[in-house]
């Protein structure tokens, strides 16, 4: 599943940022380094502890945020990152995964892929219901397929998951009533039937959809009124450990335990899930006022320490990076639409750039072993990330492909250079405020393009708060030629919902004959042979690294605090029902620790 995400920021002067590194000052026994590379701090991903547990009780989780929920509480149809912290509690994939993301078949639903007939069948258990009581049933899983095709679907999640089943094209264009590939066995089982499969029918968040929303409820709502009904924006009906009770706009949502919850209510009553600002969860934290909260890397040194809670952390599924503006998205084709006149077109421009900034220097000075310099837009957690070199700070290569490309000085002595026709080149930079110091960051990256002859301004002359900047990238807005942003893959490292052809995700706009061709073999048949697949992801990072359509910078610890008084919790990527799945999830006191 897609998140967009947001970047923490760095609490120190640019100047230092811009001074040479030293050695490194950490001397944490749970950190390792290789030579010459800065420190990374590795943690536990789960609590169990010793105690009798009280019956019930109330728990606090801080969403870490410094924009509000905006209040979408539907799986198929959310888009951003506090949106996604509501459903974490109230809404369930119907399949598990193991620790490398693979589906099992140990939870809600079963799957039988045949890869020969190119087809999966799905069945759901008896006597499911949804949190309101109502009977869930295979129709509601073939209706979300439906949902997320229609013609009017208002979301961002048509064709992944569904575009490569029979059919499904035809249904989204208007020329079909239904589905075909989507053939009913009974009220518990389906058979889906694809055009083409690939190893990603495997993965969570891959081909085959993981998702299904209540057919009970959305059947009769019009699809131009849906993103403002009270069953998305303030009583959604669901089918996780948790429903919502009720919500403060934009601040709060409490939720009340299911009681129809596949797997057993939840232990814990009741849990509030309020937003906090990045600059005040540590004190929050350590002042005992919430159990659980995603804590900011940029702050580490100043809670790893802490007495009253205890400290966890995975890698992430998730990056940062730099994003330039290439094109537009055609709505009504729905598909991106590059424009060979763009102003960062030239690669050897887009090279310059990210060979004049130093995410090396920003890891070390800034995140304190719980961030490093990216190679790939592929996370390391994946097998599939190919260890190729990634873009280190070479100011001599940079100034030469701007020499190179046109880019010049019109008479010596000048700050900036020109563009290629001789006139002034002013390039605009969108950022998003999410941090103690964002526009410290900032400031640093336009500085090292400066150093190049590059005039980079802030897009708004400020970085732009979480929902309105995106909102501003993904409608294209002409005032941004690059900006810096972070994704969340999801556990499936197919690209192509990232950065395909049809994929409103890939905001940087890029297309071309041969991206989408190399796009096409990660997810084929072909694919199933493992050789081929590796040798397909590497030829696609090396094509991405080569055109920096979108330039990594930091791979990502996610870090949680947990207080003392929480009893079986776990952040580990499986997602198996165990001692640690949500709902079993305890209290050991009615008052947090302090």
């Amino acid at each position: 599943m897609n998140k967009l995400l947001k970047r923490s920021v760095p609490v120190f002067a640019s100047a230092l940022l811009l001074a040479a590194c030293g050695s490194g000052e950490k001397s944490d026994d749970k950190s390792s380094s290789k030579d010459g590379e800065a420190k990374i701090v590795t943690f536990d991903s789960k609590i169990e502890q010793e105690g009798e547990a009280i019956k019930g009780g109330e728990l606090k989780y801080a969403l870490v945020s410094d924009s509000p929920i905006s209040g979408i509480f539907n799986i198929a149809l959310y888009d951003s990152n506090p949106d996604s912290n509501v459903l974490g509690f109230t809404n369930d994939s119907i399949f598990t995964t193991d620790n490398s993301f693979h589906l099992t078949n140990d939870g809600f639903a079963q799957f039988e892929v045949n890869e020969e007939e190119k087809s999966v069948k799905v069945t759901f258990p008896k006597d499911a219901k949804w949190s309101d009581g109502e009977p869930m049933t295979i129709d509601d899983y073939i209706f979300t397929h439906e949902f997320i095709a229609h013609p009017e679907y208002p979301g961002i999640r048509y064709p992944n998951y569904v575009g490569k089943i029979e059919g499904a094209e035809a249904f989204h264009n208007g020329e079909a009533d239904s589905i075909s590939g989507l053939e009913k066995v009974d009220d518990q089982t389906v058979i889906l039937k694809y055009t083409e499969m690939g190893p990603s029918i495997f993965l969570a968040g891959g081909d085959l959809l993981g998702m299904t929303i209540p057919k009970h409820i959305f059947k009769d709502i019009p699809m131009d009124k849906v993103m403002e009904s009270d069953y998305v924006r303030k009583s959604p009906v669901d089918f996780g450990p948790y429903k919502v009770d009720s919500s403060v706009s934009g601040e709060s949502v409490t939720v009340v335990a299911n009681e129809y919850y596949w797997n057993g209510k939840p232990k814990v009553d009741k849990v509030i899930i309020e937003v906090v600002s990045s600059k005040n969860i540590v004190s929050e934290m350590e002042n005992g006022n919430y159990d659980i909260a995603k804590m900011p890397e940029d702050q580490y040194d100043n809670y790893k320490d802490a007495t009253n809670f205890k400290i966890l952390g995975t890698e992430d599924l998730a990056y940062s990076y730099i994003g330039f503006k290439l094109g537009k998205w055609d709505n009504e084709k729905g598909e991106v639409v590059p424009d060979p006149n763009a102003k960062m077109a030239d690669v050897k421009l887009r090279q310059a750039m990210a060979y004049a900034v130093d995410n090396d220097k920003i890891a070390e000075k800034f995140y304190q072993g719980t961030r490093h310099g990216a190679n790939s837009l592929i996370p390391p957690v994946f097998e599939e990330n190919n260890g190729q070199d990634g873009y280190h700070q070479d100011l001599e290569m940079a100034n030469k492909l701007l020499d190179e490309a046109g880019y010049k000085y019109a008479k010596e002595g000048d700050e900036f250079r020109k563009d290629k026709d001789g006139k002034d080149f002013v390039i605009n930079y969108a950022t998003m405020a999410g941090g103690a110091n964002d526009e410290t960051l900032a400031q640093a990256y336009i500085q090292w393009w400066n150093e190049i002859g590059l005039d980079v301004r802030l897009t708004t002359g400020r970085p732009i708060e979480f929902n309105s900047f995106y909102d501003k990238v993904k409608a294209d807005d002409p005032a941004i030629d690059i900006y810096s942003a972070a994704w969340g893959t999801g556990s499936d490292p197919d690209p192509s919902g990232l950065y395909g052809p049809k994929a409103q995700f890939n905001m940087t706009r890029f297309s071309s004959e041969e991206h989408t061709k190399l796009l096409e073999d990660i997810s084929s048949n072909k694919a199933f042979d493992m050789e081929f697949r590796k040798e397909a992801y590497n030829k696609w990072q090396k094509y991405a690294h080569e055109q920096v359509f979108a330039l990594p910078t930091l791979f990502r610890s996610s870090i949680t605090a947990v207080n003392n008084r929480v009893k079986n919790y776990s952040i580990e990527n499986s997602s198996i029902p165990s001692k640690f799945s949500l709902n079993k999830l305890e209290l050991l006191d009615e008052k947090r620790a302090k």
